[in-house]
């Protein structure tokens, strides 16, 4: 059996958008119901984790830091694989090259409500 993640739990993800790479600590899986063996998901793929409601939210989140180069933070519903949800707090922030492009986005994720 999976540990539940705990409300002090924190998970760590970035995409590269230079070089396509994504990588994600072992507690964004597990907060964002992913299976480890499928590798992370893409940017592009991150919405379909999420309640329909909240996908609009996550757009101008990483509008915010991808276009407009500033800070976002959020709370997204997050489904799971047979019909679980989770609620997570998102924290994105941008990373900039020398010459001032957004080449990364980098996410902290924790749960936002009390785990069973």
């Amino acid at each position: 059996m999976t540990p539940t993640p705990g409300r002090d739990t924190v998970a760590a993800a970035e995409w590269n958008l230079r070089t396509d790479d994504v990588r994600w600590s072992a507690e964004a899986y597990r907060l964002l119901g992913c299976d480890p063996g499928h590798g992370p998901l893409s940017l592009d793929r991150l919405p379909d984790r999420l309640s329909e409601a909240d996908r609009p939210q996550l757009r101008r989140m990483m509008t915010d830091a991808l276009v407009h180069g500033r800070y976002a933070v959020g709370t997204l519903r997050v489904r799971h694989p047979g019909g679980g949800h989770g609620t997570v707090e998102c924290a994105g922030e941008p990373v900039l090259g020398t010459d001032g492009t957004v080449t990364a986005l980098r996410m902290l994720l924790r749960p936002a409500d009390p785990c069973p």
